[in-house]
């Protein structure tokens, strides 16, 4: 009984922690975009979500900032429950490399685009370790007994065409993208990519917790039956 209700404790944080940490980001980066655009338009999506943390430009930089922290930390927190609740080998790549997603949105927040050098490599990070963690996610759907849903799947897929087509226009020396034409601004699919990426890893985070809360409710019914039996 005692490792039922641990996993139950378990359980619980990942699914607060993950719907917290989607909450905590969406609420951040969806004002300090709105303060941005000044209107919600189509043209919010040529904004790049990481000038949105720039002091120098952005009114809201600072609610962004500090939604990356508290959102990173929420999700590095569901990902050590994660490692602690699944023993599987599949299930702890899963949780680690979330891990190093969690600990790279942190450290965005902490090294905004001000700190140009420092945020590079930090968003670097974050770009190969999200898709990273989705090849897994993708390959976690079709093991036994998997508590990865088709809207998972779905998110998981997104993501990966976003990242990898982020991948593509990659400059490796300057370790960012390069920037779009002032002639043809409306042919620029870096922010759009990098905006699909994001909402996608959000909407992901929330899956997992309804899914998690799926997982409880089917363990008090089974809880419960295996008291009744008794």
């Amino acid at each position: 009984m005692t490792n039922r209700v641990r996993n139950y404790d378990l359980h619980l944080v990942i699914v607060f922690m993950s719907l917290a940490a989607a909450v905590i980001c969406s609420l951040g980066v969806g004002s300090a975009l709105v303060v941005q655009a000044d209107s919600i338009n189509l043209d919010m999506l040529m904004i790049r979500p990481d000038t949105l943390g720039n002091y120098m430009n952005s009114s809201f930089a600072v609610v962004f900032n500090l939604s990356l922290l508290a959102g990173g930390s929420c999700f590095l927190l569901a990902m050590v429950a994660l490692f602690n609740t699944y023993p599987d080998l599949l299930s702890r790549y899963l949780a680690i490399i979330g891990g190093v997603v969690g600990i790279s949105i942190v450290l965005m927040g902490v090294f905004p685009i001000n700190f140009l050098d420092l945020h590079r490599k930090v968003s670097t990070l974050y770009l190969f370790s999200a898709i990273l963690l989705h090849c897994v996610c993708f390959v976690d759907y079709f093991k036994p007994g998997s508590t990865m849903t088709k809207r998972m799947l779905t998110l998981t897929i997104i993501s990966l065409c976003s990242g990898l087509l982020l991948l593509t226009l990659f400059n490796w020396e300057l370790l960012d993208f390069t920037e779009c034409s002032v002639d043809f601004p409306q042919y620029c699919i870096v922010s759009p990519a990098m905006w699909s990426l994001t909402q996608a890893n959000i909407l992901w985070c929330i899956c997992l917790g309804l899914s998690l809360r799926t997982t409880i409710k089917t363990q008090q019914i089974n809880n419960y039956q295996l008291l009744q039996s008794h």
